[in-house]
C-alpha cells in the first residue's frame, strides 16, 4: 500500500476515522465554522516598540499579519494534527509547514493580484518570519513574480474546454497520488497547510468566514479581519475600550476532533495576545519536532533517509499504543 505522496505521509488514525472520508466525501460537507476574537492590548504596543527599537521603516516593518503567521507556526508545532489533510479518502500528515495568501502588486482597487505560497520553519521567531515575509513579498510584487503566478497564468490562458478537461485529469491523478509534483503541487497555492486572507489590509471589518476550497488539499481557510476598537466589560465590572481583531476560521473537521481544535485555538490565542513569547525559538524536544513528520521532498540529500526514520518511528508508536490499549482492556477485565 502506498503510504506516502510528494507532500505528505499517510497518517496513522483510529480505525473508525477511516470511514469518515467515505461518509463525508468533500471538504464543504465537512466544514467546521468558527469565529473568534483576540485582544490586542499587548500586541499592538509590542509591534510599535519592536519597529522603533529596530529602526524598521514602512517597507521592512513588523506587522500584525506577520505576528499572526508566527503564531500559526507555533500552533501547528504544538498541535501537529492540524497539519493533516484528506485526499483520495485517506488521511495524510503534511511534510511541510506552508501557508498561502493573496498579494496585491499595488494597494489599488484594480491592481494585479498573485498568490504567495511560503514555507515556514516551526521553530521560527518573529524576526525570522518578518525577514522571510518581506523577502518573499518583494519577489512576488516584482515584474518576475513567482512560480504560483506562472502556474495560474498558464491555466488561465487555456480555452474553456481544454481547461475543463485539464482540471478533471488533475483531480483524477491527485486522487490516485500520481500527480506530477513539480508541475502542480509545488507551485499550486491550494496545496498548503492553511490558506489565509488578510482582509484587514484592505480595510474589511467584521466576522467574515471564507469558503474552503475543494481544489488542492488545504484543510484550513482563515480570514484575518480589520483591527478595531471594542467596548468590553472586565470581570471586575469595569467598562473598557480595547483593540481587537476578529478571525473567521473554516476548517475540514475530519482531520481531528473538537477538543484538539480548541486546544490549538487556545495556543494561537496565547501567542497572538503575548507576542513577546515568540522573540526566541520555542523550547521543544526532538520528539515534538518529529511528531510534525516534516520532511521536505526538495531536500534530495536527506529526504529518503528521514522518510525511513519517520516510517519506522510511526510503526513503533502504533505498536506502543496497541500494547497500552491491550493492557487497559486486561486491567478492566480483572477489575
Amino acid at each position: 500500500m502506498v503510504r506516502r505522496r510528494y507532500d505528505g505521509m499517510q497518517a496513522d488514525v483510529p480505525t473508525f476515522r477511516n470511514v469518515e472520508p467515505h461518509v463525508m466525501k468533500t471538504r464543504n460537507e465537512s466544514v467546521g465554522l468558527f469565529n473568534t476574537q483576540f485582544d490586542l492590548t499587548k500586541t499592538l504596543p509590542f509591534i510599535e516598540e519592536y519597529n522603533q527599537k529596530n529602526n524598521l521603516d514602512r517597507k521592512q516593518r513588523l506587522t500584525f499579519f506577520q505576528v499572526f503567521l508566527c503564531a500559526m507556526t507555533r500552533t501547528f508545532l504544538y498541535h501537529p494534527h492540524l497539519n493533516r489533510f484528506i485526499l483520495g479518502r485517506r488521511y495524510w500528515q503534511r511534510n511541510r509547514l506552508n501557508f498561502s495568501f493573496v498579494v496585491k502588486k499595488q494597494l489599488k482597487t484594480y491592481a494585479k493580484e498573485t498568490f504567495a505560497k511560503m514555507d515556514f520553519d516551526p521553530l521560527s521567531t518573529i524576526e525570522d518570519v518578518r525577514q522571510l515575509y518581506h523577502n518573499y513579498i518583494n519577489k512576488s510584487r516584482s515584474s518576475k513574480g513567482n512560480e504560483t503566478e506562472a502556474e495560474i497564468d498558464f491555466f488561465g490562458s487555456l480555452p474553456r474546454w481544454v481547461l475543463m478537461i485539464a482540471m478533471k485529469v488533475v483531480k483524477f491523478l491527485d486522487f490516485f497520488n500520481i500527480l506530477p509534483p513539480k508541475m502542480m503541487i509545488e507551485p499550486d497555492p491550494m496545496y498548503v497547510s492553511a490558506t489565509l486572507a488578510n482582509l484587514g489590509s484592505v480595510g474589511i471589518q467584521g466576522q467574515v468566514i471564507h469558503h474552503i476550497f475543494e481544489w488542492g488539499n488545504s484543510s484550513w481557510f482563515i480570514c484575518v479581519n480589520k483591527i478595531h476598537k471594542q467596548v468590553v466589560a472586565t470581570e471586575e465590572g469595569e467598562i473598557k475600550v480595547i483593540d481587537v481583531v476578529d478571525v473567521g476560521i473554516n476548517l475540514d473537521e475530519r482531520i481531528s476532533e473538537g477538543m484538539y481544535y480548541m486546544n490549538g485555538l487556545k495556543t494561537m490565542k496565547k501567542f497572538i495576545e503575548n507576542p513577546e513569547l515568540m522573540l526566541e525559538k520555542p523550547e521543544v524536544t526532538q520528539d515534538q519536532i518529529d511528531d510534525m513528520m516534516l520532511n521536505d521532498p526538495r531536500d534530495k540529500k536527506n529526504y529518503k533517509k528521514r522518510q525511513k526514520y519517520l516510517e519506522k518511528r510511526q510503526k513503533e508508536k502504533k505498536k506502543e499504543r496497541e500494547r497500552k490499549a491491550k493492557e487497559r482492556l486486561k486491567a478492566e477485565k480483572n477489575a
